[in-house]
């Protein structure tokens, strides 16, 4: 399942920023998040997709962030263009990738971040 990110829950489950420069990784397991917007036609149509996605990959965590209400977040990760996707290791290493994609497409680059 996808879980819905507002800027409190991403500082309790994701990053601590704030500590400024020293932020705190919080995340345990491989985590892909989801910047989006609501009027992006490429975001609407990754929604069935994504879902699908976690549920093929039930110990990746997955979240969504509406980068518009968060844009000090979104700033943070470089998201310039929607719908990004930031892949965070479980030690910490971080990947973007950006775009619509298949559910195909997804699970071959999850693959390839999390098996490197």
């Amino acid at each position: 399942m996808v879980k819905d990110l507002n800027e409190t829950l991403f500082r309790e489950s994701i990053f601590d920023l704030a500590k400024g420069d020293n932020a705190t990784l919080l995340v345990k397991n491989n985590t892909i998040i989801e910047f989006w917007a609501t009027w992006c036609p490429h975001c609407q149509r990754m929604i069935p997709i994504y879902e699908e996605i976690s549920k093929i990959f039930p110990d990746i965590d997955c979240y969504r962030m509406e980068a518009e209400k968060y844009p000090d977040v979104a700033e943070q990760f470089g998201v310039e263009s929607y719908p990004t996707f930031i892949f965070i290791k479980s030690y910490g290493e971080m990947e973007k990738y950006v775009g619509e994609m298949s559910v195909d497409t997804f699970s071959k680059m999850i693959g390839d971040v999390f098996t490197k």
